[in-house]
Formats: C-alpha cells, structure tokens, sequence
C-alpha cells in the first residue's frame, strides 16, 4: 500500500520549510488581526505575543475547533452520522523478519464476515473495518460498536453523551490497551513488542467520535481590519483588506473511512500556496476569493479519476483539476 505515517510527513514537511528560510513558532496559538495606529501594514497577534507579525493572508491549518474560523465567522455546518467510534493505536516495530512478514491490509466486516466473527468469538468485540498498516510503529485503526467497549469493561462511567463517554477521563486505559493488545495479537504482531507511548508518555491508544463532521461553506473570505481609534479622534478609522482561508480539517473534516482527510489537506494546502502566489502579484483579492471558493467546490466532489496525472501537476490549481474553468 502507498502510504506515510503522519510523523513522518510532518517531519518532511518541517525540514523543507526550514531549508527554504520558513521561521517556525512553536508553542504560540493566534488570537487576532490587528493594526498599529497611523499604520497600514496588518498584524498578527498571538499568545505568546511574537512581535511585530506581518500578515498578508491568514491561513487556518488549526484543526476541527479551528479559532481562526470562529474568529472570523465562517459559515460551516455539521453533518450527522449514525454512530460511530474509532480506535487507533500504535506498537513497537522492531523490524524483525516476522514482523517485516506481516501484510498491511484495510478490510470491512460486511465483505469479511468469517474474520471478524473469529475476532467477536475470541474477544467478544465488534468491529466493523480494521486497518494495518506498517511503519515505523504497527499502525491500527478500526471502527469498534459501543456495546463491545462496554462489555470489555473499557469506561469508568456509562455516560450518555458519546462525547463524555470517550473522553480520556472516563477511559480505564489498561482496560483499552488490553483490548488493543488482543487485536494486534491477533494480527501477528509479536506480543513481546509494548504499545508505543506518546507525546505524554502516556500509552498511544485512543478513542474517537466521528459520528458528526464539520465543513466549510467557504474556503475563504475578506476580512476588513480597522486602525485603532486615536484618542483625540482626528483621524479618520481606516480599513485594510485581507483574505483569510482555511485548509485541511479546518476546511472540512474527512469521514476517515474514505480515507479522504490527508489528500484533500493536501490539495486545500496547495491551493491556499496559489492564492499566497495571487497575493504577491497584486491579483483582486475578489477575484482570488472567487478562484479558491471554485478549486474548493472541485476538490469536495473529486474522485480520483478526475485529477490528471500526480507527476504533472503544480500549485497552480489549473494543474490538479480536471475542469478549465473554476
């Protein structure tokens, strides 16, 4: 299977950055746009301030809670799924011949109705897809019904709010890691590798809702920034103009079965670099806003099929998308 760990492209994608002279913040979140007074040039404010922050397009990359769309007021809707929990977690990968042995797979119950019901017998689990992948680390992922986490013993407290229910402080973690354990056992993962621990030293298992999804109605917008009033008010209030997009979850939240989410970060991205490119030539920032909002409705309804070739394309969105005209 083609596919990179999301460490790994991170670590990529910071490593060209740093090489082509992109300055990295870390530890900082954004708070707002803003402008000194008697001055034109817009700024970024941040906590912890970073001062003087130049800002001529602002591109949210900050996740499903975005700040930079409540900021600014997107117009983003939710979309309502039956419910459904996901599991990831991650072990040790020593690269012994045996484990080097293992096939990577993505399989779904309805059309592997023999393995999973193995799986229900031996752990009294139901899953309904289960995904291996192989890496630095043994990679699962899998969709696992309520009732199954319950009979496994896995929640402190039986909440009715899903959300509540697989919040980190209602997981008894040995509980879920003992479960994670019996699935790559199962798998062929040898059980003298440990499950990896994460950033909190802390065991990398973890539960998730995606029973609803969030998307933005645009990908895009022109955000007016006032010069502060001056005290003794002769001076007129000022506007300056400046385009503000989102990307990746920001923009819109993959259903992870489809495995869509880091294709369409991916193309959101690049399109957001076209309209960094726009920008500095002195392009109308309306036309701009009109062009991304085109490249945004193409890439939510593309299907592989519908791009041209990987090998040939570029920034430029004219290059991705299969249509000529956005």
């Amino acid at each position: 299977m083609d596919h990179i760990g999301t460490k790994q492209i991170q670590r990529l994608l910071i490593k060209i950055g740093l090489l082509l002279g992109v300055q990295f913040y870390f530890g900082h979140s954004f708070q707002e746009l803003y402008k000194l007074p008697n001055q034109d040039q817009i700024l970024a404010r941040c906590q912890p301030h970073i001062p003087d922050l130049p800002c001529t397009h602002l591109v949210g990359a900050d996740g499903v809670c975005s700040t930079v769309a409540k900021r600014y007021d997107f117009n983003r809707k939710t979309f309502t799924h039956s419910l459904s929990i996901g599991m990831t977690f991650n072990f040790r990968n020593t690269h012994t011949p045996e484990e080097i042995s293992l096939r990577e797979f993505a399989v779904a119950s309805i059309y592997h109705q023999a393995y999973f019901k193995e799986i229900q017998d031996k752990f009294k689990v139901i899953l309904e897809n289960l995904v291996y992948y192989q890496g630095e680390t043994h990679y699962f992922v899998m969709t696992i019904k309520k009732n199954s986490l319950i009979e496994r013993n896995v929640f402190k407290e039986v909440k009715p709010q899903i959300s509540e229910l697989v919040d980190c402080s209602n997981i008894k973690v040995d509980e879920l890691v003992a479960l994670a354990r019996d699935i790559a056992t199962f798998c062929g993962v040898p059980q003298t590798n440990d499950i990896v621990l994460n950033h909190l030293n802390k065991p990398d298992v973890q539960l998730f809702d995606f029973s609803e999804r969030i998307q933005s109605e645009e990908a895009s917008k022109i955000v007016q920034v006032l010069n502060p009033k001056v005290e003794n008010g002769t001076e007129e209030e000022k506007v300056s103009d400046v385009i503000v997009s989102l990307v990746g979850d920001s923009l819109i939240e993959p259903f992870w079965p489809l495995g869509t989410g880091c294709n369409r970060a991916v193309l959101s991205a690049l399109d957001a670099a076209w309209m960094t490119h726009e920008i500095a030539i002195k392009k109308s920032i309306n036309e701009i806003v009109k062009t991304r909002q085109g490249c945004y409705l193409k890439m939510k309804n593309a299907l592989a099929e519908t791009f041209v070739e990987p090998f040939k394309i570029s920034v430029n969105p004219y290059t991705r998308y299969s249509a000529r005209r956005l």
